[in-house]
Order: structure tokens, then sequence, then C-alpha cells
């Protein structure tokens, strides 16, 4: 897994597709520019809602990544890049 800032700011992790291509990339996680009801929403983009992805298989060392990766985002309102 690896996380990658879009071109509108926001950090979205990605993953290679299950049984496809070597290389072809899809997204697991990733901030999204939905505006929730929080007070802080407005002075924290894409802390409001979470894209998950769909079709994709996890073996169990993945889903404890991505449980680490959203619990951070939980605490600090961003995905980590790394």
């Amino acid at each position: 897994m690896n996380a990658i800032q879009t071109e509108r700011g926001f950090i979205i992790v990605q993953e290679e597709k299950y049984q496809n291509q070597p290389g072809e990339m899809t997204r697991l996680i990733g901030e999204s520019s939905a505006i929730g009801d929080y007070e802080d929403s407005l002075d924290y983009p894409g802390s409001s809602y979470l894209w998950v992805g769909v079709d994709h298989h996890l073996n169990r060392e993945q889903v404890r990544e991505l449980i680490d990766r959203m619990q951070y985002w939980l605490k600090s309102k961003r995905l980590e890049l790394v």
C-alpha cells in the first residue's frame, strides 16, 4: 500500500488491483471533499468522510494496515502520507 496526494490536495491510499496487471492501482480509501455536519469540517478538508474502495480482496496484514491508517485519520483529521 502507498499513499499519494491528488491534484486537489486530498490523500488516497492505493494498492495494486487484485489479480490484475502488475502496476495497475486501485483506491482502497481516500479523503472525501464532502463536508459533514462537524463544527471543524471547513477547517479540515477531507476530515468528514472517507471513500472506501470496492471489489478488492485484502489479507489480514492489509486489513491491519488499513485499520491503522483509518485510526490515524480519526485522530489527526488527515490520512498519513507515507
